[in-house]
């Protein structure tokens, strides 16, 4: 498929997906991304386009990059023709000089949490590999292994950057500081998904504590990094868990 062709389908899937009249508005931007498991994927505008996705794509071939770098222009041309109607000139944008912001502790210490829970997860794959395979050969034996698995993997780099999210809100600028109450909420959102895949990530790893004994100590570690970043979570961004996410909090 050419690309052309690429870029067309998925302008006509975004139209789809915004023409939709189940949608919740804003339902996508305090979620976790984990769509084959969320309840309002098809109340999702950012669901509805991931449904009609290829699953067939492998990551190392080219159809894949093919089709992504063919979203990606489809969508810069999506954004300058709306400036267009809006009278926006893109071509003549300001030099802005945007100050460096240096990392917070939290996200540093999730950043640190993140990198090192990936590698562990990739050094002792064969193991899981195995006890997942011995777990299922057990007539009785609970799936919760494994899905301790899932969950970890999925929210060890998804942490850290939520946490980079919430924290630029507190960041004063000069350029983006024109609605504080939009920042003040994107930020308390951002931070509320992050404590939840904390919390959720714990009791992961707890799981794995009980099943995976020969590596409980790095087990234990992770417990604590992660208790500690979900506390000065809780501490630095004190409005957090009463922002009400579109759909889910409703």
């Amino acid at each position: 498929m050419k690309k052309e062709e690429r870029k067309n389908r998925f302008i006509e899937k975004l139209d789809k997906s915004m023409n939709a009249t189940n949608v919740i508005s804003g339902v996508h931007n305090y979620c976790d991304r984990w769509c084959e498991r969320c309840k309002f994927i098809r109340r999702c505008r950012v669901g509805l386009i991931e449904l009609e996705r290829s699953d067939n794509y492998d990551v190392n071939g080219s159809e894949f990059w093919e089709e992504l770098s063919a979203i990606f222009e489809a969508t810069y041309d999506m954004v300058v023709k709306k400036a267009e109607e809006m009278g926006i000139d893109l071509s003549d944008a300001p030099n802005v000089e945007f100050e460096k912001r240096e990392p917070s502790e939290i996200e540093t210490e999730a950043e640190d949490y993140g990198i090192s829970v990936y590698n562990w997860m990739k050094e002792n794959y064969e193991g899981f590999q195995n006890l997942a395979l011995e777990f299922a050969e057990k007539e009785f034996a609970i799936p919760d292994f494994k899905e301790a698995v899932d969950v970890i993997n999925w929210y060890e780099l998804f942490i850290p950057v939520k946490i980079r999210r919430a924290a630029d809100g507190l960041f004063k600028d000069d350029i983006f500081d024109d609605d504080l109450e939009f920042k003040k909420n994107d930020s308390d959102g951002s931070a509320k998904i992050a404590i939840i895949a904390i919390s959720r990530s714990i009791e992961a790893f707890t799981v794995l504590y009980h099943q995976f004994p020969k590596h409980e100590d790095a087990i234990l570690d992770f417990l604590k990094r992660l208790s500690i970043i979900k506390q000065k979570m809780l501490i630095t961004f004190p409005d957090a868990m009463s922002f009400k996410r579109p759909g889910f909090d409703d």
